[in-house]
């Protein structure tokens, strides 16, 4: 099998079944061990059950066993062996538990071990990787360490993609003193799908992506165009964008409005809701210092006054005349497929296809006078800045239990 192939199929082998296990069980832990490292990887694992090209068999066996040239032996010391991009088998000797069981051994932990060497990864001897050459117990938060990420990244490549919206969301919380304080998390939308990113870690949540649908309740449940976050002394509204129609969210009660305090019914139209906005929408941004949001329709922008409810005047303009070029050969032109203004970086971001331009900030047009007012830096990557964002198979469900 090529290392360039990205989907692979596995099986739970019928003759090799645990019995210690429901088979329910094996094959959901299983599922889940195959998922994690396809959320930080390009790769695609499908369990596959009548097919005959299968990629990974997996299999529980005591001694000799399944055929295997490689016999058990018994209970402690090995636990499971596996072989590149090959066979994996469980020592049924061992006493296996799921992953919600505080006795025993963790399979959950023992098949991400096995499958990171399936995938071609050695021991790695550091504290807290799943492929530390010791076993120890799977603990409340178990997933893969940063070093595991970055050592099957760079056999296989980072996860790379577009996204439709992108934008930070605001939670409010009290800390020991009674202060409110403010968390960040950043969420990348894609057709159904949805990624919480975590940047006090760094990562994106572990289980994603989810399906809009789930976790954003009222919302239309894919495709979403844009998200704009009006924040100011008097206001604090949350908004999002659907071809001709804008939706509130209520953020205190996790769920979209069908009536605000206004007593304005949602979802609305967007002309409706802001007067003389093109519909639909590419993508859109509140600038809060100008108090305005910006509309982004093909290859034009219009700036929309909160203040007057209004557009600004003199517009749609271009976008390559409000947002320029530091590099004149590198700008996004127009359809855009979002653009992030970012509370944990203090910084606004444009987004197409997978990369993304930095807006220049005022402290680096104070400190070089000779950069563009809203200028536009070179592109990059968004691999090289939001790690682990990866598409995961629809039929690979999620399930700790």
């Amino acid at each position: 099998m090529s290392i360039s192939k990205r989907t692979l199929k596995w099986r739970l082998m019928g003759e090799g079944y645990s019995m210690q296990l429901t088979i329910d069980q094996q094959r959901r832990i299983l599922r889940t061990a195959f998922r994690m490292w396809s959320e930080v990887i390009p790769l695609q694992f499908v369990e596959d059950l009548t097919g005959d090209d299968i990629d990974i068999r997996v299999g529980f066996g005591t001694g000799q066993h399944l055929g295997c040239s490689q016999a058990f032996d018994g209970v402690g010391q090995e636990f499971a062996h596996a072989w590149y991009l090959g066979d994996i088998h469980f020592d049924d000797d061992e006493h296996f538990v799921g992953p919600t069981s505080e006795q025993g051994i963790s399979l959950l932990k023992v098949a991400v071990h096995e499958i990171g060497h399936a995938l071609g990864l050695p021991h790695i001897n550091r504290i807290g990787s799943v492929m530390q050459p010791n076993y120890t117990p799977q603990g409340k938060h178990f997933e893969l360490d940063w070093e595991d990420r970055k050592a099957v990244q760079k056999k296989y490549g980072s996860c790379d993609g577009s996204f439709s919206t992108v934008f930070d969301w605001v939670r409010k919380e009290r800390n020991s003193r009674g202060d409110t304080i403010y968390r960040f998390n950043t969420y990348f939308f894609k057709t159904g799908w949805y990624w919480m990113y975590e940047n006090k870690s760094n990562r994106t949540r572990f289980g994603d992506p989810l399906p809009i649908k789930s976790g954003w309740k009222g919302l239309p449940d894919k495709n979403i165009d844009a998200y704009v976050h009006v924040w100011t002394w008097n206001i604090d509204a949350q908004y999002f964008f659907k071809g001709t129609q804008v939706w509130r969210y209520d953020p205190d009660k996790d769920i979209a409005y069908t009536e605000d305090w206004k007593k304005n019914k949602y979802p609305q139209l967007i002309s409706e809701a802001f007067p003389g906005a093109p519909s639909p929408l590419d993508a859109a941004f509140f600038d809060k210092k100008e108090r305005l949001i910006y509309f982004f329709r093909q290859s034009n922008v219009t700036a929309f006054s909160v203040d007057k409810n209004k557009v600004v005047e003199g517009f749609p303009k271009r976008i390559i005349d409000v947002f320029p070029a530091v590099d004149p050969a590198d700008h996004p032109i127009g359809y855009i497929d979002a653009v992030y203004s970012s509370y944990t970086h203090q910084a606004t971001y444009f987004i197409k296809e997978s990369y993304y331009w930095k807006m220049v900030k005022d402290q680096e047009r104070q400190a070089n006078s000779s950069l563009p007012l809203n200028g536009l830096w070179p592109k990059k990557k968004i691999n090289s800045k939001w790690y682990d964002i990866c598409d995961v198979h629809p039929s690979v469900l999620f399930n700790m239990t």
